[in-house]
């Protein structure tokens, strides 16, 4: 219990000299998630201070709870090491500790309801009523529409002093322009055909934004770690995946292996083999790096290999859908997802896809902020497009839904012998704007 006292005492610490922070994470926070009497108390004063829009100092504090231990714990809040933890961190650690705390009771209860012979089917509606409590987001249930306007507020001096770009990097010129970024508890679906590259240009995504210095994480259900950082490598380096798969490098391609790798030691990139494939494995993965790594990037491949539970394999999907969706807004955090499209789209003329050729799609598309589809009409044999240019290496990434940012098609270029996608040379900001729809 020592570790929560002084987890609490840095939490109080950080929103005290980081009222922001507060209002960020306000809705995940509440009294219970303290254990110490004093410590509830000093929080109780500083978020009802905060939540007027008014400071919360010691002089405040000490004013409000008449305890000699007060002006001594404050003192040991604000000189505690807080600057070194997230607060959403720190939130979400401090609440896993009350729930196992209710979990031990919980338990207790139950043995003591079973020894006393009470019925069998009562204990289990008890201990299922009880179990949905612990499992609930705690905080404030009714929203307050003063801090989200602050939030909103705040949001907006971001935006306008980032030039447009608010989001979490992709990589991609053309794809930043026209997304900001990847927002928070944003969940993005990226579909295409079997060898359209759909995973690697999800896992590029995560490989940029673990070069920016944003921790990223991929949970594989089908490639082991060894093939993904073989092709991380290879797109690094420029060294064929083949001649690196065969071991038939030349030296100055094993010297560009060797710097690649040396890059790759130096990002905050983890990579999951998946070896439980149930829905409550990912879920549980994905907060374990989200507290003990700082994860802000999940991308998981893919989404029809995770098994959720329902009477059909749409409503497998469609809860895998939603919880990954729920998780997002849960945890602030950017979750991507592959999908794979139904066998219909290689029967259609040009073989182009579209929102309706996701398997499972109705709910994965009401469950997703933006859904890309990817395609490669060189692929099909189709050489040319319709303006007689040469289709070789281009890729259409088709922004078939964007609840925020529109819909339209964006080139990049796919240089398949090293799987990486690029930026078009021929990119301009004059194309990207004439290409999104004005529907949202």
């Amino acid at each position: 219990m020592k570790d929560n006292m002084e987890m609490e005492k840095r939490l109080i610490g950080k929103i005290m000299s980081q009222p922001r922070d507060y209002y960020d994470c306000h809705s995940l926070m509440s009294e219970d998630i303290f254990t110490d009497p004093l410590n509830r108390k000093i929080y109780k004063v500083v978020s009802d201070n905060l939540d007027k829009g008014d400071k919360a100092d010691m002089i405040v504090i000490s004013s409000a709870i008449k305890d000699p231990l007060v002006d001594l714990r404050v003192a040991e809040c604000m000189s505690s090491d807080h600057y070194a933890y997230m607060t959403k961190n720190m939130v979400l650690y401090l609440s896993q500790e009350d729930k196992k705390i209710r979990l031990k009771r919980l338990a207790e209860l139950t043995t003591k309801k079973i020894d006393n012979g009470d019925d069998l089917f009562d204990i289990i509606d008890f201990v299922d009523d009880q179990m949905k409590s612990i499992s609930e987001i705690r905080g404030s249930d009714i929203p307050d529409i003063k801090k989200q306007l602050k939030v909103l507020h705040d949001d907006i001096q971001r935006r306008m002093a980032s030039d447009n770009m608010v989001g979490l990097p992709t990589g991609f010129q053309s794809v930043d322009k026209f997304t900001g970024g990847w927002q928070e508890t944003d969940f993005i679906v990226i579909g295409g055909a079997s060898s359209m590259g759909k995973t690697s240009l999800g896992l590029a995504f995560c490989y940029n934004c673990a070069k920016a210095g944003i921790p990223a994480a991929v949970f594989s259900y089908e490639m082991g770690d060894t093939q993904l950082l073989q092709r991380l490598v290879s797109l690094e380096s420029e060294v064929n995946n083949r001649y690196i798969m065969k071991g038939a490098l030349e030296s100055s391609e094993l010297n560009r292996v060797d710097k690649a790798i040396g890059k790759l030691e130096g990002v905050s990139l983890f990579i999951d083999e998946c070896k439980d494939s149930s829905l409550k494995y990912l879920l549980n993965k994905i907060r374990q790096y989200v507290i003990t790594k700082e994860v802000k990037f999940v991308l998981v491949d893919y989404l029809q290999l995770v098994k959720g539970t329902g009477t059909s394999r749409e409503q497998e999907v469609a809860m895998v859908a939603r919880e990954l969706k729920n998780l997002a807004k849960e945890l602030n955090i950017t979750i991507v997802a592959l999908s794979q499209l139904s066998r219909g789209v290689e029967r259609r003329d040009g073989c182009r896809p579209s929102l309706s050729d996701l398997r499972e799609s109705g709910e994965i598309e009401q469950a997703s902020d933006i859904v890309m589809l990817v395609y490669r009409p060189e692929y099909y044999g189709i050489m040319t497009d319709d303006s007689g240019r040469s289709t070789e290496g281009l890729v259409d990434l088709i922004f078939a839904k964007g609840r925020n940012i529109g819909t339209g098609t964006l080139p990049l270029k796919f240089k398949k012998e090293y799987t990486k996608f690029i930026d078009p040379q021929d990119y301009t900001e004059k194309y990207i704007a004439a290409s999104p729809s004005e529907s949202f």
